[in-house]
């Protein structure tokens, strides 16, 4: 390289930084409140990750005796607590943002579903938003059976279609497939409740509705032509 050719890369890096500090300079209150922003933003953030631990541990104290509650049909003292720990909806009402209050949604929605009180089951059951499969598809499928019990069953049909697709297993998969069939005889679409009833018998041989259904499907089957 030149000297000359040296001189001039040296002349325009100086430019570079010339120009740059007066970038700076004439900037510099926008810069500073910009990085002050993210500043702020990332200790809230961590801030706010400190303070749902903390909360999540104080729901995991309480809700596992509203689960125990829940398990032995006690479901005033699962929803409401027994004086010393407190119930499902304290938990999913001051402990939000917090798995245990997810979960506590997804219980007040069973409960309230078991009640009969079907509208409040299906706006809890929407806000449980659980990481588990099978727990996020039975509250899916909940929904569906609140619909059905509604007589909306274009609706319930919509919801056990989101269920049959949230989780392929031999568990939850042929009960929402059956319900879904059922959902479909009573909307008189024989040929799609019998395809369903086919899916249960084809594909999960040895699942307990795999024997319920072959009645049904035989009758759906004539319906059907």
């Amino acid at each position: 390289m030149s000297k000359h050719t040296e001189e001039e890369k040296s002349i325009d890096i100086g430019q570079v930084y010339t120009k740059s500090e007066k970038f700076v300079d004439s900037n510099k209150k926008p810069i500073m409140a910009a990085v002050l922003i993210i500043v702020l933003a990332v200790g809230a953030w961590f801030a706010y990750k400190a303070y749902i631990g903390g909360q999540e541990t104080e729901a995991q104290e309480n809700i596992w005796k509203s689960q125990y509650y829940f398990s032995v049909d006690s479901l005033d003292k699962a929803l409401e607590g027994d004086g010393q720990y407190f119930g499902f909806e304290y938990i999913a009402d001051n402990y939000k943002g917090t798995k245990s209050a997810n979960l506590a949604n997804y219980y007040i929605g069973l409960i309230y579903k078991e009640k009969g009180d079907l509208s409040i089951a299906i706006d809890y059951l929407k806000k449980a938003d659980i990481d588990d499969e099978v727990l996020s598809t039975v509250a899916i499928g909940s929904i569906g059976d609140c619909y059905a019990d509604l007589g909306d069953y274009d609706e319930a049909l919509n919801y056990f279609n989101k269920a049959i697709s949230n989780s392929d297993n031999s568990f939850t998969t042929p009960i929402y497939l059956n319900k879904a069939a059922i959902a479909y005889e009573f909307l008189s679409n024989y040929k799609k409740a019998a395809d369903y009833y086919q899916q249960i018998v084809d594909d999960y041989p040895e699942s307990a509705e795999a024997g319920k259904v072959k009645k049904n499907l035989a009758k759906v089957q004539q319906l059907a032509d």
